[in-house]
């Protein structure tokens, strides 16, 4: 029954997952009315219980509705960032229970994927201390690239086999100049869609560096899920 926003900040990888997964899809460029329809049917409706967001729904989506948020790709070291999105769910709920003394209890979670061996891990680790000193927990998971390979066998997932994974890799690491495109188009859209726009579409994004495929994948170690 969990409400999935998923995050990611690079336009072109978060329009392929939103393909391949069938997700409704919002950036900066998504026009008002089917942003607010798609929105509309997340929060009232079952019908839509994942969508995908660039870092538009940083400042103009409000979804207290939403119990999950799946980070993709974020600013490195943008603290500030990390904090609105961790309040995408914290805030209270319709369906919140309690624990037994009259308090709301919150079943919310904030996953980010990092590849390990990458300068990605330094600015995780810059964003994990600042949630530290904010009162948040997180939880290393290890050996998550095996148990999700088990699971995408057994559930006939798409991308369940080592070669697709490699194909979808391949695609996301040579498509520098439609990358580069699509980003300066949603900067743009951004600037133009609120007050705090400007700000927002001018912290850059950074590609994640790394010499070999399982560096770049994360695939030859561990990755965080960060809870709150």
């Amino acid at each position: 029954g969990d409400k999935v926003i998923v995050f990611s900040d690079l336009v072109y990888s978060l329009k392929m997952y939103a393909d391949m997964l069938k997700r409704p899809l919002i950036y900066g460029e998504t026009p008002e009315r089917e942003r607010q329809a798609i929105l509309g049917t997340f929060r009232s409706t079952d019908a839509v219980r994942t969508i995908c967001i660039s870092k538009v729904g940083d400042t103009s989506i409000d979804l207290p509705e939403a119990n999950v948020i799946i980070q993709v790709s974020s600013h490195f070291g943008s603290r500030r960032q990390e904090a609105q999105r961790l309040g995408r769910i914290l805030r209270p709920k319709s369906y919140t229970q309690t624990d037994g003394s009259n308090r709301s209890s919150f079943n919310a979670f904030f996953y980010t994927l990092v590849s390990t061996d990458t300068q990605e891990m330094f600015y995780s680790a810059k964003r994990q201390q600042y949630l530290i000193d904010q009162g948040y927990t997180f939880k290393i998971v290890t050996n998550l690239s095996e148990r999700a390979d088990m699971e995408a066998k057994i559930n006939n997932y798409i991308y369940s086999t080592p070669e697709k994974d490699r194909s979808l890799l391949r695609i996301l690491l040579t498509s520098d100049t439609e990358m580069e495109k699509e980003q300066r188009q949603e900067d743009t859209a951004i600037r133009k869609s609120n007050a705090d726009g400007a700000a927002l579409a001018d912290a850059g994004v950074k590609r994640t560096a790394g010499s070999t495929m399982a560096q770049l994948s994360g695939g030859s170690g561990m990755r965080y899920r960060e809870i709150g």
